[in-house]
């Protein structure tokens, strides 16, 4: 799979979103465009229940948007800002909102370098929580994501080339070391070692390769997938459609279903609505794991952690001091979490809490709430 020679429609950042449709109309445009240095397609998955067009057009002033053009079901946005304390830098350019298939799930996709996406798009992501929420992708997600990406691919093939992971350290004062490596590894291969390793990756950096005179080489296709939903390629854009970008779609709206409508201000009769970690095997046997789990927690950004209870039993209440959500943290059996929200608890927070857990403590099933097991 070779990238495309210059076609004679070939449109540019400043072209690629005049006169679109449709998502297949947005497709077959990233298709032609001709990137400059440092430009990417870049592609994020959010979550709302909100109409997210309406709510970026009302606050556009204040986020230095303004909307370009808009139909049923995309809205192309402009951004200008600026950023920097002492070295005050600005960043300018477009932005596409896509309304998808799957309900409260919308696509952000720019073609631009990493400076506009990461102080542009992604800021406004950050400025318009817990209205907007990102997914998290598990583990086992990251990867069923990227075998639905080979399989798609075939008779291409698949290499991994980059991770950005975390890696827990058993004996060491600091309990987690980032890690950037690169390599030039098969798919399963590199997950594989990473659980053996205790360790899981926060972006994906993968080539797609074919066969020329019976050797694998280069197609000079280069992708990378982080567990926060963002995604980005420099070609083969109609394949990533088929693939990572259902997948981004699927696990954002199942998340934010997952976690809306649980506060206890809005439940009859103001009941719980609790949800479970639940761990293969019984890890709170060990004594240090509570400990840590409770140290986790106490490092919660932009929010609070208070120690109801800290023996024989867990007891910790969480607070998000973004929306003020919160949560009551329980471990009361040896392989589970307990999470009761309280009056308050956006998806977004619950969300936020969980995936703290899962990125500082450690990643386990999310589910509802099935009583103690023993």
């Amino acid at each position: 799979m070779k990238r495309p020679s210059a076609p004679l429609l070939e449109k540019t950042s400043a072209t690629v979103f005049a006169d679109l449709k449709d998502w297949p109309s947005v497709v077959e445009a990233l298709r032609l465009v001709r990137l400059a240095p440092e430009e990417l397609i870049r592609v994020a998955a959010v979550g709302t229940k909100e109409d997210l067009p309406l709510l970026l057009e009302s606050r556009q002033s204040g986020l230095g948007i303004m909307q370009i053009s808009a139909t049923a079901d995309l809205n192309v946005f402009s951004c200008r800002r600026q950023f920097g304390r002492n070295r005050r830098r600005k960043v300018e350019g477009q932005f596409l909102v896509a309304r998808t298939s799957v309900e409260y799930v919308y696509l952000l996709v720019a073609v631009a370098p990493s400076a506009f996406w990461r102080h542009g798009v992604s800021r406004l992501i950050d400025v318009l929580y817990p209205a907007v929420a990102v997914p998290f992708l598990t583990q086992s997600e990251l990867h069923s994501t990227l075998r639905r990406a080979q399989k798609g691919a075939y008779p291409c093939g698949l290499r991994i080339q980059e991770l950005s992971s975390k890696k827990h350290l058993n004996a060491a004062r600091k309990r987690f070391q980032s890690v950037r490596e690169w390599t030039d590894a098969e798919l399963d291969t590199v997950f594989r070692d990473a659980q053996e390793r205790n360790e899981w990756f926060k972006s994906v950096t993968f080539g797609l390769i074919e066969q020329r005179n019976e050797r694998w080489v280069s197609t000079a296709i280069r992708a990378a997938l982080s567990k926060y939903g963002q995604f980005s390629c420099n070609g083969a854009i109609d394949l990533f459609s088929r693939t990572v970008i259902p997948e981004l779609q699927e696990v954002t709206g199942k998340r934010l279903k997952f976690f809306a409508d649980r506060e206890r201000l809005h439940t009859r009769h103001h009941a719980a609505k609790p949800l479970q970690i639940s761990y293969e095997t019984e890890i709170f046997r060990a004594t240090d794991q509570a400990k840590k789990l409770v140290e986790a927690l106490g490092r919660f950004p932009h929010g609070t952690c208070t120690i109801l209870h800290a023996n024989p039993y867990v007891h910790l209440s969480v607070v998000d001091n973004l929306d003020y959500s919160s949560a009551d943290v329980w471990v009361v059996a040896q392989n589970q979490i307990l999470i009761v929200p309280q009056l308050k608890a956006s998806a977004a927070g619950l969300k936020r809490i969980v995936n703290h857990i899962f990125e500082h403590f450690r990643e386990g099933k999310l589910s509802e709430y099935q009583g103690q097991e023993n």
